[in-house]
């Protein structure tokens, strides 16, 4: 049973894509349907190459400011997705990837690290800023008494 629901779903989803762009080609005509697709395709290599770039320093910003990962990681995968669905050609497809691309953005995460206000800064390096303010930590040099005793 379940495997001629997934035949179905894998026939359906590309017979639709087809079906869609029949009736966007006959609308708009060949060229712009072609033009159309074509920039689809590179939005999507675009699209998978900048967030390929871009996860590893914006995880390692996270963790360094104490985040969880987690929207992260939901945020760069829809992000991905949205990549996958514009190269696979298809109104409703490309329909998908516009609503995951404009998903709302995670207010857990700042959008620029120069505006990281002091609610997102970690409370340990906060602590270690105060003690070296107070005057808590004294510098200079010592010698052991038991080696200069030799």
């Amino acid at each position: 049973m379940r495997s001629g629901v997934g035949v179905i779903i894998a026939v359906a989803i590309p017979a639709l894509e087809i079906v869609g762009i029949y009736l966007v080609g006959s609308r708009i005509g060949f060229v712009w349907t072609l033009l159309w697709l074509l920039a689809a395709v590179f939005a999507g290599v675009a699209l998978i190459r900048q967030e390929q770039a871009m996860f590893l320093p914006r995880l390692q910003q996270a963790m360094a400011q104490g985040h969880p990962p987690f929207a992260l990681l939901w945020a760069s995968g829809r992000r991905f997705l949205a990549g996958v669905l514009l190269i696979i050609p298809g109104p409703f497809s490309d329909f998908i990837a516009l609503l995951l691309l404009l998903w709302p953005r995670p207010k857990l995460l700042p959008v620029d690290p120069a505006r990281v206000g002091p609610e997102w800064r970690d409370p340990a390096d906060s602590e270690q800023k105060s003690r070296r303010t107070t005057g808590d930590v004294i510098e200079g040099e010592y010698r052991r008494e038991d080696e200069s005793t030799r």
